[in-house]
């Protein structure tokens, strides 16, 4: 069984690449590791799988705080507001979808396209904004902590608003999966469509949903959440602006000293 004893000269060679070459050894041993492609379907799935079970949960929570239990009309909270906001939200969610589906390609353009790269914080904040808002439907279902804030004049406006919202949060979404189209090594600046107005358009749009949606449900729970959302996303886009000045360099300091970030010629 002497055929089955290690190699001394391949052991002579190992230790010497190891010691004397760390960088070529380095390479040999990640050389195993390559095959990576298979676990992409895997990553995939398990991404979208995920992303659908907590839309779905989110949506479910929603309307479990607008249904009237104990009522002979349970369905009496569902008007043209709270129904219309999930419409749109839904639509959102599904158009948001081609976004993903870009995004979704690698674990690495997912971690970029996401911004965890350089904001781990963002995936938690969104969790717990998401996770809040939910309570907005059995405050105004249920709850009704400010009645004086369910007014039509400050309703109509809100859903509106968050219609307009929706509609350039789908057009930035378009323009912005196209970054990662090509995976992350041939990316080029945004500087055309939503992004000749503002350096953010996706934040602007999610900050306008936000008071929106404050607006249209009329609860005092969704004007806190609204503020924090803004703290949240001014924070964000320090960091973001960082990245992305290492990525670019002075082609986006030319492009950040002619635009604002969230509103033209104001911020």
């Amino acid at each position: 069984m002497a055929h089955q004893s290690p190699d001394p000269l391949l052991q002579a060679r190992d230790f010497f690449l190891d010691n004397v070459f760390p960088g070529r050894a380095r390479a040999v041993r990640v050389e195993p590791q390559e095959p990576k492609v298979e676990s992409k379907p895997l990553f995939v799935l398990k991404s979208v799988l995920l992303t659908l079970f907590f839309g779905v949960a989110w949506f479910g929570a929603a309307i479990c705080g607008l249904w009237q239990w104990h009522s002979s009309t349970p369905w009496v909270q569902f008007d043209v507001y709270s129904v219309g906001l999930l419409a749109l939200l839904l639509i959102w969610c599904l158009s948001t979808a081609h976004f993903h589906r870009e995004m979704f390609v690698s674990r690495e353009v997912m971690l970029e396209a996401s911004g965890m790269n350089f904001d781990r914080l963002m995936f938690f904040w969104i969790d717990v904004f998401a996770a809040a808002e939910v309570l907005v439907f059995f405050d105004y279902g249920h709850w009704h902590l400010v009645p004086q804030l369910r007014q039509p004049y400050l309703q109509i406006p809100g859903l509106a608003l968050c219609v307009a919202g929706t509609a350039w949060l789908i057009w930035t979404d378009v323009y912005l999966s196209q970054q990662f189209r090509g995976g992350l090594t041939d990316r080029k600046m945004m500087s055309h469509g939503p992004y000749r107005f503002v350096r953010h358009p996706r934040y602007a749009g999610l900050i306008v949903c936000g008071v929106a949606f404050a607006l249209a449900l009329a609860s005092v729970i969704a004007w806190v959440l609204a503020m924090g959302w803004i703290w949240v996303n001014v924070k964000r886009v320090q960091l973001e602006e960082e990245h992305l000045r290492g990525l670019f360099g002075a082609e986006y300091d030319r492009y950040a000293a002619r635009t604002s970030r969230f509103l033209p010629g104001i911020y």
